[in-house]
């Protein structure tokens, strides 16, 4: 990162929406002046696998440092890609066939489809227990199971899947999500699971997937949910307590990956404090990249508030290196996109439609 302004610096603790499918003069300068450490992709963005294969290209050719390019890509209820191949399995109608190895193909056939239209991350997998799926949470076919056991070997085999085939993962929503009954999309959502039925459930989840060597996660997508039994009832988001983000994950649970904030253009967030200061705020729980999806001025807003916080001594020049020096390493774990192959999407997906027509069995077999 020789040579980089502060702003610069800072644009790489950014995690990025753009407006559409092309890179126009807009986004061109958005893109360099910020210099963005990651950009997600969404719907709006996809027309057609040769169109996103390009993007990613110029998204690469305007970025100094190669960034982070993800998108949500789970299947199911929560599939960018319908757009451009046909639909994938959820979570929960896989982990329905009770056969694992089909979350390791979904993880392949993810995977596979991603690297050729130049993304290197993708934001899944949800790694919340299915607890209150019934209720309007926006979790719902989105979980691998209610127990942790069953998250464990299904989300641990689709990770596989997925990493081995050259995209990196992301396990969301971090301490845990699944006991909620409003959707964080919406509003601030609380979490009133004692301390220890959280540790024992919740984070036994992410305990196991830190700690084994071809599931080991590289981010977690830290959530927009208060946590009483962390936090008391002050209604603080996960996504800005350093007791949750700093001493619940980084200290007692030792992890070195990246933890990233979920959108700050949620309700969640936006009911509850101004976004700059919600952006200064993630930063001091110890997140490294932000979200930030959907508005480019308040991506720049982001910037401009992180900069007057290092400037003014509020954060430390140390705490954002910290940063940029994880973003670094998982950025180092990251597969060199391809040259876009027309005939090998089109074998992908294929390989797609195979699986969903085994998993259609596999379901219709357990019943």
């Amino acid at each position: 990162m020789s040579g980089f302004s502060l702003e610069h610096k800072i644009g790489q603790l950014l995690f990025i929406g753009i407006p559409g499918p092309t890179i126009d003069t807009a986004t061109q300068h958005l893109l360099k002046s910020v210099q963005p450490g990651g950009v997600i992709l969404f719907a709006r963005n996809l027309e057609s696998p040769q169109q996103v294969a390009e993007l990613t290209a110029d998204i690469r050719r305007f970025s100094r440092v190669t960034p982070l390019i993800s998108i949500d890509q789970e299947g199911g209820k929560v599939d960018r890609l319908k757009k451009i191949v046909e639909p994938m399995p959820s979570a929960k109608s896989i982990s329905d066939s009770e056969e694992a190895k089909l979350a390791f193909e979904l993880g392949v056939a993810t995977a596979d489809l991603l690297r050729l239209l130049g993304l290197n991350m993708n934001f899944a997998p949800v790694l919340d227990l299915g607890i209150n799926e019934d209720q309007n949470n926006g979790l719902a076919d989105r979980c691998w199971g209610s127990g942790p056991l069953k998250v464990i070997r299904f989300a641990g085999t689709y990770l596989e899947g997925l990493q081995n085939h050259g995209i990196l993962g992301c396990g969301k929503h971090f301490p845990g999500l699944g006991d909620t009954t409003v959707d964080s999309h919406e509003q601030l959502p609380t979490v009133n699971r004692s301390e220890k039925q959280l540790t024992d459930e919740d984070l036994r989840v992410y305990a196991d997937l830190f700690n084994t060597l071809y599931t080991r996660v590289p981010s977690v997508m830290i959530s927009h949910a208060s946590y009483p039994a962390f936090d008391g009832h002050g209604g603080t988001p996960a996504s800005l307590s350093s007791n949750i983000v700093t001493d619940l994950l980084r200290k007692k649970m030792e992890y070195n990956g990246i933890a990233i904030c979920d959108d700050l253009e949620m309700g969640a967030i936006g009911a509850t404090r101004p976004f700059a200061e919600a952006a200064v705020q993630a930063v001091e729980a110890g997140n490294d990249m932000l979200l930030v999806c959907s508005k480019p001025e308040l991506v720049v807003e982001a910037q401009q508030a992180l900069v007057a916080a290092v400037t003014s001594g509020r954060i430390s020049q140390n705490r954002i290196e910290t940063s940029i020096n994880r973003i670094a390493k998982i950025k180092a774990m990251a597969v060199a996109a391809p040259t876009f192959d027309a005939d090998a999407f089109r074998r992908a997906a294929d390989r797609l439609a195979a699986l969903n027509r085994t998993v259609a069995t596999a379901i219709e077999n357990a019943r």
